[in-house]
């Protein structure tokens, strides 16, 4: 495994762990509830972690291959910065907004977990450089090289960890 996906690899673990320690101990049933109208519980944080992974790795198995690098570590810095402020708001298309699919936290970890797996092993698997080959973001106009979607997803549970830790504290 080449350097970029051993790193990208480490980051997808340092995200499951954040949303691990975030997740410690949290009663099943408080789990469960909306900390106000229009707020997601834990639970429906954690199904949309999923489906958002989910819908991102189905993005990123149809990647453009490219001869050419894409890469922009200035770019990646930026797009870093963007999915770890909490300050700014971002709406989660409807695809990826929780549907009641998991009835626990422990069923939507779990859903979690499985499709995170196999977002590894795409990585493992991509046979090219990752900064060759272009997707695109549904949230995002111009096109990501898939280091770059994979970095935002490995990102992704991070920011959602601290939603879970603030929630917490009310």
């Amino acid at each position: 495994m080449d350097e970029a996906k051993r790193e990208i690899v480490d980051r997808f673990h340092q995200g499951e762990s954040a949303l691990n320690a975030a997740l410690a101990g949290i009663d099943p049933s408080a789990a469960l509830v909306r900390p106000a109208p229009g707020r997601w519980s834990v639970l429906e944080i954690v199904e949309h972690l999923a489906a958002s992974e989910a819908a991102l790795l189905d993005r990123l198995r149809q990647a453009a291959p490219s001869s050419v690098t894409h890469a922009d570590p200035a770019r990646e810095a930026r797009l870093e910065s963007l999915a770890l402020n909490r300050e700014r708001r971002i709406d989660a298309p409807d695809p990826v907004r929780p549907t009641g699919a998991c009835s626990t936290l422990a069923e939507a970890l779990d859903s979690f977990r499985a499709i995170r797996a196999q977002t590894i092993q795409f990585v493992a698997d991509f046979p090219s450089d990752l900064r060759s080959s272009l997707v695109q973001h549904p949230l995002i106009p111009r096109p990501l090289n898939c280091y770059e979607m994979l970095l935002l997803m490995a990102l992704h549970p991070i920011r959602h960890a601290a939603q879970i830790t603030e929630l917490r504290q009310l």
